[in-house]
């Protein structure tokens, strides 16, 4: 096993089990909590020693795998079972110091749980296993995730995580040798040849094409997108769209992908035939996808900053000219109020203008009104096609990608065809049908001229544009990319159903449709049977002539100690004093204080009313409703918690944290 071959991280390899530090209370009830006979087994140790063999018997249980740092356990975890076990608090943990007696405390834990060792017997059980599962097309992170949970259901030691990974990855080796000659048999000898100009490096040129394809993309520049456009059109020369994709699983072909590339040039050489073509084909298919997946991100990035840099530059113009409008209708008004008081009888000739109106400045200013006319109406769209020309660097190339459209979206694959033909010479000048529905708004008013023909530069810079958001929406779509595929192709449709519905049962681990009704009764008597097994440890349920009966109204006791530690509280600070109803309403249940204690331990312990009426007498429900309603409120709760803590400060112990004005 090499390293690039490894897909665990080290976290997974060096440290397998990872000791939840935050989890619930229902999750530490369900992990941590001992029965009746772990109980009885694990008092059968020494006192000191009890806490530990706890800790690994739950371990054992609910990984698979002994801990071997006992300290970095959760204090929650290590109270829990303190208290189960009837032992003083504490916040260390001891272990036996004798090798001999910690190994014997572990084989003890085994025997106890039915657990077996991972053996020579438990190790060829395991690679018939993985086998099975990778020819499903398992890939080696998941094979790992669920091997160990097939060991644990097993009741099989884990071994560590390095010795399935190696497991995994010698036996996928194997089902993948297979896979890698049937790849091969269905590559042609020109792909082959393609692959193997790949791995070389070209004149002038110290970097392979394989390598330059690993590169992560770089800022969306015309540069840029003319680099990627010749690295796919050099991609689809090596005949890889001949290729039949669907023999290969997606997510299996992403796996070698990311597999392939950890590998160098130098290192895909000195792999076999089968093995370096396969890999490489996969490397090209994902590659694809993968290069027209940037080639549409970079065109969106460049359209979307070129349209940011415009809009900045017209509302820079628009802004200055319109300074300038002010002043300049200002001089036409002038203008306008001498010729209007200028005497009827009296001939207006040029000069006399002129002597009261300065000419230059008037020119000037009408010059200025007709720019901001033109910037009002047009200028987004002028300046937008100064920026044409750069555009078309790169747009002639991007445009013949492969690109389909959803249904109702025709006019706009009719409109790319249409500039491949201008590019192509087959046509002289867009035809009156040119479709133009797709044009902004801000284009409109300049894409036909005086004479009515449909100015092209406009017309492909909004079409350009169209493209963009056609993209981003799904109308406008590339089959071979992953991430601008087709809606319908991300959906199992009948086709696609009838294809998958033969292997789907087995990797969802489901029985057949006729097997239903069979399974479904073997697990209702297996689930029968474990809970027989189990009634008999449970104190507060049995099957008693096949019903079931309960040995008391409620599984949770509520603590003596903690109802009389509320009331002797109550007698030092007399705290309950501040649960006063709301106002205007002065009635009070009956056994108001009983109810009042039971109320605030139902809040405080999340037991709830009906789990505390059901466990306190002569307290029902509605009771613990009313007082909870009208009493215990928030007001109330402020008022009853300063109470005790003023009691606090008069305690001598609390002059020496300070005088309780200040917190840190």
């Amino acid at each position: 096993m090499t390293a690039k071959e490894q897909f665990l991280t080290n976290q997974q390899r060096y440290q397998p089990l990872m000791l939840p530090q935050r989890f619930s209370e229902e999750e530490m009830v369900r992990d941590w909590t001992l029965s009746r006979r772990d109980c009885q087994v694990v008092n059968k140790y020494r006192k000191q020693y009890r806490l530990g063999f706890a800790i690994q018997l739950c371990a054992m249980r609910l990984y698979g795998r002994f801990l071997y740092q006992l300290h970095d356990l959760s204090s929650r975890v290590i109270s829990y079972l303190s208290s189960q076990l009837d032992l003083p608090p504490t916040l260390t943990v001891d272990v036996p110091e004798r090798e001999a007696t910690l190994l014997e405390h572990r084989n003890n834990i085994l025997k106890y749980l039915g657990f077996q060792r991972f053996d020579n017997k438990a190790e060829a059980d395991l690679d018939r296993w993985i086998e099975e599962h990778a020819r499903q097309g398992l890939l080696p992170d998941e094979l790992f995730h669920r091997a160990e949970r097939y060991l644990l259901l097993n009741r099989i030691v884990l071994p560590g995580p390095s010795t399935i990974e190696r497991q995994i990855i010698r036996i996928c080796n194997q089902v993948h040798t297979q896979l890698f000659e049937q790849v091969f048999d269905q590559m042609s000898p020109e792909l082959r040849g393609a692959i193997d100009d790949l791995l070389q490096t070209t004149d002038g040129n110290q970097r392979t094409y394989f390598n330059q394809l690993k590169e992560y993309p770089p800022a969306a520049k015309i540069s840029s997108l003319k680099r990627y456009l010749e690295r796919y059109d050099n991609l689809v020369a090596t005949g890889i769209n001949e290729f039949e994709e669907k023999v290969i699983d997606t997510a299996f072909l992403h796996y070698l992908y990311r597999l392939t590339k950890r590998y160098t040039a130098k290192d895909m050489k000195r792999f076999k035939d089968h093995k370096r073509y396969a890999l490489m084909v996969c490397f090209l298919l994902e590659s694809r996808k993968i290069l027209l997946d940037n080639l549409v991100k970079m065109h969106d990035q460049y359209m979307t900053e070129l349209c940011r840099q415009t809009r900045n530059s017209h509302d820079k113009k628009h802004k200055e000219f319109r300074k300038r409008q002010k002043k300049a209708i200002d001089a036409v008004l002038d203008t306008t109020h001498v010729l209007l008081e200028w005497p009827e009888e009296q001939p207006l000739y040029k000069n006399d203008l002129w002597q009261r109106i300065d000419e230059k400045h008037l020119l000037a200013s009408i010059e200025d009104l007709h720019i901001f006319k033109r910037l009002e109406e047009r200028g987004y769209c002028d300046l937008l096609l100064t920026r044409y020309p750069s555009l078309r660097k790169y747009f002639s190339d991007f445009i013949r990608l492969p690109f389909e459209v959803a249904k109702g979206s025709g006019p706009l694959i009719k409109a790319i065809q249409f500039v491949r033909q201008l590019d192509d010479g087959d046509l002289k000048k867009l035809p009156e049908n040119t479709p133009t529905a797709f044009i902004p708004r801000e284009l409109r008013r300049s894409l036909k001229d005086q004479t009515g023909n449909i100015n092209r530069n406009v017309w492909e810079m909004g079409l350009a544009l169209a493209m963009k958001d056609a993209l981003r929406s799904g109308d406008l779509y590339l089959p071979q990319s992953k991430q601008h595929v087709s809606f319908w192709d991300l959906t199992l449709n009948e086709p696609n159903w009838d294809e998958t519905k033969h292997t789907v049962y087995t990797e969802l681990q489901q029985p057949l449709p006729h097997e239903v009704r069979s399974a479904i009764s073997t697990q209702f008597h297996e689930a029968v049977s474990a809970a027989q097994k189990r009634f008999g440890l449970d104190n507060f349920a049995e099957i008693h002539n096949g019903r079931l009966k309960l040995k008391r109204d409620d599984k949770l006791d509520v603590p003596d100690k903690v109802n009389q530690l509320l009331m002797e509280v109550d007698q030092m600070t007399h705290y309950s004093r501040h649960f006063v109803p709301i106002q205007h309403h002065q009635s009070r249940p009956k056994n108001f204080y009983k109810s009042l204690m039971a109320a605030i331990i139902s809040q405080a312990t999340n037991l709830g009313v009906v789990s505390m009426s059901n466990s306190v007498n002569g307290v029902t429900v509605d009771m613990l409703r009313h007082i909870l309603q009208y009493y215990i409120r928030e007001e109330t709760l402020v008022n009853a918690s300063a109470e005790i803590v003023n009691q606090h400060h008069e305690l001598p112990l609390s002059a020496v944290y300070g005088s309780g004005t200040l917190s840190s």
